[in-house]
């Protein structure tokens, strides 16, 4: 296969899982508020990889808007809707509200919502993930995804 041939399979494979994260992204069964960010509200349609996604990403554009801690706190908890917010709720009561940071947050929204069997699992991928019948861009990007796994 000549390299512009791969280099043309790997960009149309790379458009074709960018359209597929579009799809993925407009059909979430949550509203999306300001700046595209997305409301948490833990619903029976939503699945482990649905809320880290969430969870990964808004922690990500906290960052990137350079929010001090209490501001990221402050803006991740404004997502919360319903049960989700009921649970923060719950932990504020339990533990005192100057002691809850992000990581506290970020930490018990873990542990709740995104189970130790789901992370397990998805390592075990990790440590299993053979190229098979993958062209090398679907690895790598199928290696990347599952190697946070690993680091945990």
């Amino acid at each position: 296969m000549s390299s512009n041939q791969a280099r043309a399979e790997s960009e149309e494979a790379k458009s074709t899982a960018q359209a597929s994260v579009q799809r993925a992204a407009s059909s979430s069964s949550r509203r999306p508020v300001s700046e595209g960010r997305e409301e948490f509200r833990a619903i029976a349609e939503d699945d482990l990889e649905r809320t880290e996604f969430w969870s990964e990403n808004t922690i990500r554009a906290l960052d990137e808007l350079s929010c001090t801690p209490v501001e990221c706190l402050k803006c991740a908890i404004s997502l919360l809707k319903e049960t989700t917010y009921q649970w923060w709720n719950t932990l504020i009561f339990v533990v005192p509200r100057e002691k809850c940071y992000m990581g506290v947050f970020q930490t018990g929204f873990r542990k709740k919502y995104i189970n130790q069997r789901f992370l397990d699992q998805k390592k075990k991928e990790f440590l299993v993930l053979k190229q098979e019948n993958m062209i090398v861009f679907e690895y790598e990007q199928e290696f990347v995804q599952l190697s946070k796994y690993a680091r945990e």
